[in-house]
């Protein structure tokens, strides 16, 4: 699989022609590179985190990563058990490896130096896809990286053929991810210890080919990728310019497919592969992540809906970075909104997790009877249609639009809560026709909720969740917003 993926990130690169001789980045030529003692690989795995590349209930992947001289790596799983030498019954496989030069992109017969990367030796990274296992059942794993070199064991379950889901959603980390960050998706663990998976709706880090990012993110979520598989989101900040003119041209991150090893949708365009695919997690839900900063996003919509309208799946989720209705001041996304809001509708999604707009803000468009066009709340419970949430993890935060959504009315949206200047984190939980959602600030305080049901012939309705513990988050104009600066 990892061979069909080289092939796959080789012809991307091979479809990027550059009119002029390659270039440092602009905004980093002149940079000396800081490189933290954590950061460089080394013969021991690291970087080890789980993703899903084919059925959550029989598989899980896991990535890695080692210096150059380890060119074949090895992975051991067994079914965990109570007894201390769990271990004597596990069986061996070899990982899937990709080399990768961190300081060159090599691409039209050209090089792209990346300066930020300087002084960074090459790494080789692992991949394996477990596959064959039995449904919600207790796995231990470790991977190896080579000459007896192992990781510590981790332990991850599969999914279950019926029964409770929980999750984590978060918005964008992107700044400050191991000074700020960390302690955010830290309380989400805190508080969902038990989540099958964590959704992180894009610009998981500010400059998506600078390796010491990524080395903080690893180092902020620490053994948790490993054992909470993760749904990563493409954003604007995976993508790079790369130096190449003009500006933007751009790139998805060359290390996006090497450390996520993803689902493949064979029948879209290869630029597409790994940051579009879908989650079948057990028989009552379905993920749709799509890449919303791809300049290809007819192929997407049209993916989407054949995808929709297969699914047979009792809850159905889009997660994507840009949103649908913009909650940052100054901000749109008219032309997604146009191609993809039709979709959404059309469908009915339950629930569209988005980021970018380092707010947050969650709304609903309502289910109407076209005799009674007025909201139908009955009880308390309000019947909808679709939910919209954006949200944000990390540190860096915009001020929320003053017009709100009023100018998204004609589309039958409306604004339900909104924050700015706070970091959040999501728990979903879905049970049969129940699903329960709850945002939290990092202090694990209760900031929104909403409770949701689905009868048998697809019904929706909205109640109050618990009472938020925290007040309406908004700052005044001496807040000192976007202002976050990464250390250099």
């Amino acid at each position: 699989m990892m061979g069909q993926r080289s092939l796959v990130a080789a012809s991307l690169l091979a479809l990027v022609s550059l009119a002029t001789p390659a270039l440092a980045h602009p905004n980093h030529a002149a940079a000396t590179p800081t490189l933290a003692p954590w950061q460089q690989a080394s013969a021991w795995p690291d970087r080890i985190i789980t993703t899903f590349e084919t059925d959550p209930t029989t598989s899980f992947a896991v990535t890695w990563r080692t210096d150059a001289r380890v060119t074949q790596a090895v992975a051991e799983i067994v079914r965990a058990t109570p007894d201390a030498r769990f271990d004597l019954g596990a069986t061996r496989k070899a990982a899937d490896s990709e080399p990768l030069d961190l300081e060159t992109i090599k691409t039209a017969g050209q090089e792209l130096k990346m300066t930020w990367n300087a002084g960074l030796a090459p790494v080789t990274y692992h991949s394996i896809n477990f596959d064959g296992l039995e449904p919600d059942t207790l796995y231990a794993y470790r991977v190896g990286g080579g000459d007896g070199k192992w990781s510590e064991w981790f332990q991850v379950r599969t999914a279950p053929k019926s029964g409770p889901i929980k999750f984590l959603y978060v918005g964008d980390a992107q700044n400050g991810v191991l000074s700020h960050w960390s302690r955010l998706i830290r309380a989400g663990y805190q508080k969902m210890p038990d989540a099958r998976f964590i959704i992180h709706a894009g610009d998981l880090v500010n400059r998506g080919s600078r390796d010491i990012e990524w080395a903080e993110w690893f180092k902020a979520v620490g053994f948790i990728h490993g054992m909470i598989p993760a749904i990563p989101v493409s954003g604007n900040h995976e993508y790079d310019s790369f130096g190449i003119i003009p500006a933007q041209r751009r790139l998805l991150s060359a290390l996006w497919r090497p450390q996520f090893r993803l689902s493949s949708v064979e029948s879209l365009p290869a630029t597409l592969r790994e940051t579009v695919y879908k989650v079948a997690y057990g028989p009552d839900l379905d993920i749709f992540v799509l890449d919303t900063t791809s300049e290809d996003l007819a192929a997407q919509a049209s993916w989407l809906d054949q995808a929709l309208s297969q699914s047979k799946a009792k809850w159905r989720i889009v997660t994507m970075h840009h949103p649908i209705f913009s909650s940052g001041e100054g901000r749109d996304n008219l032309s997604r909104r146009n191609l993809l809001l039709p979709i959404f509708a059309k469908h009915k999604v339950d629930l569209i997790l988005q980021g970018h707009d380092h707010t947050y803000a969650r709304g609903t468009i309502a289910e109407t009877d076209p005799q009674r066009p007025e909201r139908s709340v009955v009880g308390g419970a309000e019947d909808v249609a679709m939910m919209f949430v954006n949200s944000v993890s990390g540190p860096k935060q915009y001020k929320f639009k003053s017009s709100r959504w009023d100018e998204y009315a004609p589309s039958g949206v409306r604004l339900d809560r909104f924050g700015e200047g706070t970091q959040f984190f999501q728990t979903i939980e879905i049970n049969g026709g129940a699903l329960q959602y709850r945002a939290y600030a990092a202090t694990g305080e209760l900031y929104d909720s909403f409770d949701m049901s689905k009868d048998a012939a697809g019904k929706k309705q909205v109640t109050k969740g618990p009472v938020a513990t925290m007040e309406q988050r908004t700052y005044g104009p001496n807040f000192p917003y976007r202002d976050f600066k990464d250390p250099q």
